[in-house]
């Protein structure tokens, strides 16, 4: 619970997000040393890429009953590990639903928080789970950096070669033919093509 207060006082000093481009590393980085850091714990990995599977991966997003329980037993549990960078994943949602809400984006903001879930996610898994690749692809379109969009949806589609968003964003933002006809065939059922 104080985890989340955190980040709510977080996301609403940030709001006007102002001067402090290294607020969020700063924040996050608070809340780590207040964290049990293993990198060998792969819970918090795991539940990222579930998330993925069931909200961006799947035909019809939504999470499944015990998929919520697990994320609200992994948040509550004094023994998780990592929770930090949980929660900096939550707070980048936080930032997309409030974004959506008021209809108007900060996209220096979800760069930063996107940064940090991908830097801290090398540092501590020497990975990148899918979910963060999309929301980064998703940030570099908003920034309208195309030459950093088109890396990251290749390395992407390196790590993760079934990922549909990753697929749908080369052929939306970057008018990249390649995958049009797999996901017009294959994926024209997927809810991020429907759109």
């Amino acid at each position: 619970m104080k985890t989340y207060l955190l980040i709510l006082a977080l996301f609403f000093s940030l709001t006007s997000y102002s001067q402090d481009a290294n607020i969020i590393e700063k924040s996050f980085n608070e809340m780590k040393r207040n964290t049990k850091v293993d990198n060998t714990d792969s819970t918090c990995f795991k539940l990222m890429q579930k998330m993925y599977d069931e909200v961006l991966q799947n035909n019809n997003s939504g999470f499944t009953k015990l998929t919520i329980n697990e994320i609200k037993k992994y948040q509550s549990a004094k023994k998780s590990k990592n929770t930090y960078l949980f929660s900096a994943l939550m707070f980048y949602q936080e930032v997309i639903g409030k974004s959506l809400e008021l209809n108007s984006v900060n996209p220096a903001l979800q760069r930063d928080v996107v940064n940090y879930l991908e830097k801290e996610s090398i540092s501590l898994y020497n990975k990148i789970p899918n979910i963060v690749y999309v929301y980064k692809v998703e940030t570099l379109n908003l920034l309208n950096d195309k030459t950093e969009l088109k890396k990251y949806i290749d390395e992407g589609l390196k790590h993760y070669p079934n990922s549909i968003p990753l697929k749908y964003y080369s052929y939306v933002f970057l008018k990249d033919e390649t995958y049009k006809e797999e996901l017009l065939k294959l994926n024209k059922v997927h809810w991020l093509v429907q759109m």
